[in-house]
């Protein structure tokens, strides 16, 4: 029988409390009980010294930086796939600031997406578009090396990018790349919809050297517990697998949009309410978990 002797972390990513200030973002997060957060990749705008400040008083971990693909604005792409040498440039310059605030921070990790978020189309050809993305991931992965922070590779449903849909994907581009600071992770809200088998039994397969972070959000993409997703076979092959990551929350209340979310148009109570149940939800869950792989 497997003997655990820690516990998961669990944190919230940033992005889905909108434009909130990031000390109220703290405040919230350390209210609610998360471990820590999952910050926002904003390079330009985040007062990087001023979060360091902001982690000794909440006493609150940053685990990864949340890459933004695009960014806020309609021309400000950031796609490492692009067929023009110097938007994939700007990406390149992009991940890298990231990489320094990850730096910084002391988080362990930088989320990329090679595509673009939310439009799921080609620059020229899946083919093409693919091929730029593992080149442009190689020039940041030297420099991710240099600092010792890994990128880890989103997989994102069809319906909202068009290059890495899928663990395999993930892992498949991370292999191109072939450095071993470029793994993965995965987001259970697209993993149900993209794996062709159970999300425990993914993670297993991608083991512990590929998974290195989780996005979590149930089957309706609503906080854990909201929905019907088997998070107890969940956090047990994450155990099982020796996972070395924390557990990101990144639900949103029933009906809501990603977009809506990054505008701040979900009302504060409304999301706090949801993430205390979700946590206080999945805590149980890891508890009763440990308890079995324990006796």
């Amino acid at each position: 029988m497997l003997k655990l002797n820690k516990r998961i972390k669990m944190y919230v990513n940033s992005w889905i409390f909108g434009d909130e200030k990031i000390e109220n973002i703290m405040e919230r997060a350390k209210e609610i009980g998360f471990d820590g957060i999952e910050l926002v990749g904003e390079p330009s705008i985040i007062d990087v010294e001023y979060v360091k400040k902001l982690i000794k008083i909440y006493q609150l971990d940053i685990i990864s930086i949340c890459g933004m693909f695009p960014g806020p604005a309609e021309n400000d792409l950031r796609a490492l796939s692009h067929n023009i040498k110097e938007e994939r440039e700007k990406a390149i310059k992009y991940v890298i600031d990231c990489i320094d605030m990850a730096k910084a921070v002391n988080a362990r990790s930088v989320l990329v997406v090679p595509s673009l978020v939310g439009n799921p189309v080609y620059f020229e050809s899946k083919e093409k578009d693919w091929e730029r993305a593992v080149e442009s991931l190689k020039i940041v992965a030297e420099y991710a090396e240099k600092q010792q922070i890994y990128l880890t590779i989103e997989p994102i449903n069809r319906y909202e990018v068009g290059l890495v849909n899928s663990i395999d994907d993930a892992i498949k581009m991370a292999k191109e790349v072939n450095n071993k600071f470029v793994r993965i992770m995965g987001d259970t809200f697209h993993m149900q919809i993209e794996e062709n088998e159970s999300i425990d039994n993914t993670i297993r397969r991608a083991g512990n050297y590929w998974l290195q972070h989780l996005h979590v959000a149930d089957n309706t993409r609503e906080a854990p517990g909201k929905g019907t997703m088997p998070w107890e076979r969940i956090i047990k092959a994450l155990y099982e697998i020796d996972y070395e990551g924390g557990i990101s929350f990144e639900p949103l209340p029933k009906g809501k949009a990603p977009y809506e979310a990054r505008q701040k148009k979900i009302a504060r109570d409304k999301l706090d309410t949801e993430l205390k149940f979700g946590l206080k939800y999945l805590r149980n869950v890891d508890e009763l978990v440990q308890m079995q792989m324990n006796n």
